[in-house]
């Protein structure tokens, strides 16, 4: 099979996060990235053998070389950019969190209607430990009914996007409870309608972003999530505990494991997660182990590549479910907030 020919549309932080993991990948190539501003594309290229530097995502999408684009730019610049590349005929890969669910379903049905893959750049449902804690959650712990999780990372630059409603609408609670309500949709697997939200978010007084949220999200089916997120805890955390009829699967490092991930190299720290049962003590906690000998985020590129080669509806619609019922819980969640 060919390498999928990707172009990116962005330059920031997470761009260069995913053109090495292309870069990595035994399935596709980095071809050319864009910006606004071609000094920054060129200089972003230029960290990158062989890559072409191009201003305007327009430009890029005549490319004939380029089969998939990744967009990594502001919430708000999104959707345009990836109906236009689905227009384009181009599978598109789109960095979280969305402008509400009624653009993910624009984005979906248009993706569908041209046959072409759409995949959000969620990391963590790439690594073997997802599939591996899905499939043992029934025989370790029964029926899910509860989830916690809890993301932080110290962050303060006020001028990032990360602090600027107009670019990032939700600020760090689309930032980081994407996570917490992908989780959701992972593991918890809720049935019914949402019959209860809560949030309650401490705003920067200077930029009114967001900067820290926590709260419930419930479930006609009777499954309830409880989330922490922010910037404030001056500390990195990644918690998760999944709560079902009869034991607990809990991680440290939901989203981004600390064994092989773009963040964190420690190959002395296992990857898995913790089971514990009955009147189990901390000695009595059991550690399952689910090793990878590729980061996350190349499998997820990988999984990207295999995607739009195989043309398969059914995993192209389970993805674009998933990332449906993500921003319908987000957006749950930043209605309450008194958005």
């Amino acid at each position: 099979m060919s390498r999928l020919g990707f172009g990116i549309v962005g330059t920031g932080f997470i761009a260069g996060v995913i053109a090495d993991a292309i870069v990595q990948s035994t399935k596709a190539k980095l071809i050319a990235v864009s910006s606004r501003r071609l000094e920054n594309a060129s200089s972003f290229a230029a960290k990158r053998q062989g890559v072409a530097a191009v201003q305007g995502f327009e430009s890029l999408l005549t490319r004939a070389d380029i089969d998939a684009v990744y967009i990594a730019t502001p919430t708000a610049a999104k959707e345009e950019i990836a109906l236009a590349a689905i227009a384009a005929g181009k599978q598109v890969l789109v960095d979280k969190p969305f402008d509400g669910q009624a653009s993910v379903v624009r984005m979906t049905k248009a993706a569908a209607a041209k046959g072409v893959a759409f995949m959000d750049a969620t990391h963590f449902v790439h690594h073997p430990r997802n599939a591996a804690i899905r499939a043992a959650t029934p025989a370790k712990i029964g029926a899910p009914r509860s989830l916690h999780t809890a993301f932080y990372f110290p962050f303060s630059d006020r001028g990032n996007i990360r602090f600027d409603p107009k670019q990032e609408p939700m600020t760090a609670l689309g930032d980081m409870a994407w996570y917490s309500m992908r989780a959701v949709v992972e593991y918890l697997r809720p049935e019914g309608q949402i019959t209860k939200v809560v949030t309650v978010a401490q705003r920067d007084a200077e930029t009114a972003a967001i900067v820290r949220a926590s709260g419930l999200i419930a479930f006609e089916g009777g499954q309830v999530s409880t989330f922490d997120i922010g910037y404030t805890a001056s500390t990195i955390l990644m918690d998760l505990q999944l709560l079902g009829t009869t034991g607990v699967i809990g991680m440290d490092d939901f989203v981004l494991d600390w064994t092989n991930s773009f963040a964190f190299k420690n190959p002395d720290i296992k990857t898995g997660y913790t089971h514990r049962t009955a009147m189990a003590t901390r000695k009595d906690i059991t550690f399952v182990s689910t090793p990878a000998s590729t980061a996350q985020e190349v499998v997820m590129i990988d999984n990207f590549a295999d995607l739009s080669a195989s043309g398969n509806a059914t995993q192209r619609a389970n993805y674009a479910a998933a990332s449906l019922k993500t921003q319908e819980y987000l957006d749950a969640l930043w209605a309450a907030a008194g958005a």
